[in-house]
C-alpha cells in the first residue's frame, strides 16, 4: 500500500485543484514523490529545524505551531487530507522554521524534496501556473480573508464558520487547539459551544 503508485492519482486530483498539469509533468512529480505513515503524537518538523520537504496530506491531521517568549505554544494552522504542509519559508530560505509541524492522528503523507520539487516548478510552465495560482488562493485570497474575519467577526461567528467548513473536525482535533487557531482561549470556547448548543440543540458539534 505505500508505494506511490497507489496514490498517483490522489496527488493528481490535488494539483489539479488549482490548475490542469500535463501527464509529463505529473510523472515527474510522481518520480520524486515518497509516502510516509506517521504516528498520533511524532513531529514531522520541530520549531528550530530546516525543512526541506514539502508534503501533501493524504490521511490524517496535522497541525502547525510556535512558541512564544514566554514559552507558551500557539496553533496556527489545521491541516487536513489534501492539503499542501511544511514551512516553505524555511525550505526556501535554507533557515530554521519558526514554528513546528505536530501530527494529530495516525497520518500518512506524500513528500517531495523541497529542491527537486521548485526545480520542476522552474522547468514546467503547467507547474509554474499551478504554484501561481496555490499562492494566490492560499496566501493572498484566503489569508486576506481571514485577517478581515478576525477584525469584522466575533469569536461565536469565527467558530461556527469553521464547524461548517469542517464538519466533525472536533472529533478529529483537541478542542483546546481548535481554540488556539481561532484566536481565543479554551475558556472561551467552551462558553461559546454551551451557548450555541443552548440556542441550536441540533447543531451538529
Amino acid at each position: 500500500m505505500n508505494k506511490i503508485e497507489n496514490y498517483c492519482e490522489f496527488i493528481k486530483d490535488v494539483f489539479n485543484r488549482y490548475y490542469p498539469i500535463e501527464e509529463n509533468s505529473l510523472s515527474q512529480l510522481y518520480a520524486i514523490a515518497k509516502v510516509r505513515q506517521l504516528q498520533k503524537g511524532e513531529l514531522l518538523l520541530n520549531v528550530g529545524q530546516t525543512s526541506k520537504h514539502i508534503y501533501i496530506l493524504n490521511q490524517g491531521v496535522i497541525v502547525s505551531f510556535f512558541i512564544s517568549n514566554e514559552g507558551n505554544q500557539y496553533h496556527k494552522n489545521i491541516f487536513l487530507e489534501g492539503d499542501f504542509v511544511g514551512s516553505t519559508v524555511s525550505a526556501l530560505k535554507h533557515e530554521s522554521s519558526h514554528f513546528g509541524l505536530e501530527v494529530i492522528e495516525d497520518t500518512t503523507i506524500i513528500s517531495f524534496d523541497y529542491k527537486k520539487y521548485r526545480k520542476l516548478i522552474e522547468n514546467h510552465s503547467d507547474l509554474k501556473n499551478f504554484y501561481i495560482a496555490y499562492l494566490e488562493k492560499n496566501w493572498i485570497i484566503n489569508k486576506e480573508k481571514r485577517e478581515i474575519e478576525i477584525v469584522m467577526k466575533d469569536a461565536s461567528e469565527r467558530y461556527l464558520d469553521f464547524i461548517r467548513f469542517q464538519p466533525n473536525i472536533e472529533k478529529r482535533v483537541p478542542l483546546h487547539y481548535i481554540a488556539s487557531h481561532l484566536g481565543i482561549t479554551p475558556t472561551q470556547l467552551s462558553r461559546i459551544r454551551k451557548k450555541i448548543k443552548k440556542k441550536f440543540p441540533n447543531q451538529h458539534m
